[in-house]
């Protein structure tokens, strides 16, 4: 009889990223684990389950899942001793005996992460019918006194699989790896490494940033991006410093997609006034009617919100703000940006605290319109991440999401931004890392009142304000967002020694 020897691979990977929270007095970490698993043969042999045993306070973030020849884990360790232990069974449900030939590991990564397989070896059978249940174990040692520089961790492994033609076999364990392998760490884990991150449950967005609401890195999913998880800074924070391009940078946010949103310093780190900004400009070309009120608009005039709003002409701020992107990152620092988007909201508010008896609020022409952002800022005092539009998420041609409107990816940071960081509508903050001691542009629209479109703005004096969009000169702090995967080369945030982005 003809027997053909066939090979399967199957592949499991494990991502771990080290990060911080208030857990453990001197390390105060979490460990996030994503990895994927497959299988790729003729045969049939197929993860058939996956359950997790956890010790201490390691939780998954996502329940273990499995789909024939695919698995994903996403899990979380916050303090040394977590521990969780994955058993994963696969069947051989061909009728061919097979064997697992070899068992490849690869690692790299922080050493204080280790993985452990048990329960499997190379050069052992999997007959026909049979099931084999192994471990991926992932831990935070337990004696770890440090952080180390790097702080992620990844783990590989592949199953060889070949058919039993009666082999003489000498079983053995796999090999797994644990060294570290000192590789710089990125942006995303230096600032969840060096901050005690915590969940913003209990703030109320309706007083300033303090001590007492609201002062450090914070985490939420409420309201976010396909409610990600996306963590910002708030109050008077000094470790939220960043050098890239030739400026400094504030970090606001890691977004949802794991980019890293930044707004403009100056050249240098303790600018404030003017010198923390790209210079003064009006918002728009006009004031007189809805269309105004956009970083883009379509055509004044318009009878209709489509019209109105549609992004067919550049304000005059984004004009501006893309000429100093063409001068200052264009040739050689594009591919170190995400396109993760910009939001200038102008959906319009469900109501408009004193004036909710208007039933105009069109949003085209001259009618009285209050948008989302004053809705946030003024009557529900509570701010959202998410952007109620896709015409209004600013984004460029090759983004996957938004309106695709953009000719580069930069932008303006939003008044829910300036909400979660600490600022509040008409009261004074001088003690958060948005004050720089002058007025500068948001890109949230407000409302048409009195025939002025006003947009939202940072005051002098650190609240959040409102201001003409054309009669009014105020400064311009450009956003930007860095790739996920972005490396820093040293620096713990301070203005002292900020975070410095690898770039070659």
């Amino acid at each position: 009889m003809y027997r053909n020897k066939k090979n399967i691979i199957i592949g499991v990977m494990i991502v771990a990223v080290l990060v911080m929270v208030v857990v453990y007095a001197a390390l105060m970490t979490r460990l996030t684990i994503n990895g994927t698993g497959n299988i790729t043969s003729t045969w049939n042999i197929e993860i058939t389950s996956i359950t997790s045993s956890i010790t201490g306070t390691a939780y998954n973030i996502e329940n273990p899942t499995y789909n024939g020849t695919n698995a994903t884990f996403n899990a979380g360790l916050r303090k040394p001793g977590d521990k969780i232990e994955y058993s994963i069974t696969i069947k051989n449900n061909g009728s061919i005996d097979a064997i697992i030939n070899e068992v490849n590991i690869k690692t790299t990564g922080s050493y204080v992460i280790i993985y452990t397989i048990e329960g499997i070896q190379n050069q052992e059978r999997l007959t026909s019918g049979a099931s084999k249940t192994f471990k991926i174990i992932v831990e935070f040692d337990v004696n770890a006194t440090s952080i180390p520089s790097d702080t992620t961790k990844e783990l590989i492994m592949n199953i060889n699989c070949i058919q039993d033609d009666g082999q003489i076999l000498s079983p053995s364990d796999p090999n797994v790896d644990n060294e570290d392998t000192g590789l710089p760490p990125t942006l995303v884990n230096a600032i969840l490494r060096d901050n005690e991150e915590q969940s913003d449950a209990s703030i109320d967005f309706s007083q300033i940033s303090s001590a007492t609401n609201g002062q450090g890195l914070y985490y939420t999913s409420t309201n976010t991006e396909n409610n990600k998880i996306t963590y910002y800074y708030r109050g008077a924070v000094e470790n939220n410093y960043v050098s890239f391009a030739g400026f400094y940078w504030r970090i606001i946010r890691i977004n949802e997609d794991g980019s890293i949103r930044l707004i403009y310093q100056g050249t240098s780190a303790n600018a404030t006034g003017n010198n923390a900004t790209i210079g003064d400009s009006v918002f728009n070309s006009n004031y007189d009617e809805n269309a105004y009120v956009g970083y883009m608009y379509g055509r004044p005039g318009s009878s209709t919100y489509s019209e109105t709003h549609a992004n067919t002409n550049d304000s005059i701020i984004k004009t501006m703000i893309d000429t100093w992107y063409e001068e200052n990152l264009l040739d050689n620092y594009a591919t170190y940006l995400a396109d993760s988007g910009f939001c200038g909201d102008r959906s319009i508010a469900s109501e408009a605290g004193v004036w909710d008896s208007i039933d105009s609020a069109l949003g085209y022409g001259t009618n009285m319109t209050y948008y989302g952002a004053y809705n946030r800022a003024v009557n529900e005092e509570q701010p959202q991440f998410a952007c109620p539009q896709n015409n209004d998420l600013y984004t460029t041609s090759s983004s996957t999401k938004g309106n695709k409107a953009l000719d580069y990816p930069i932008g303006l940071i939003t008044a829910d931004e300036v909400a979660y960081a600490g600022g509040v509508n008409n009261i004074d903050n001088t003690s958060y890392y948005l004050y720089t001691n002058d007025g500068y542009w948001t890109m949230s629209p407000e409302f048409l009142l009195g025939g002025y479109a006003n947009e939202w703005a940072v005051g002098s004096d650190g609240s959040l304000d409102n201001d003409v969009v054309f009669t009014v000169n105020i400064g311009m702090r450009p956003v930007i967002n860095l790739v996920s995967g972005i490396e820093v080369t040293s620096g713990d945030g301070t203005s002292s020694n900020p975070y410095v982005i690898k770039t070659n």
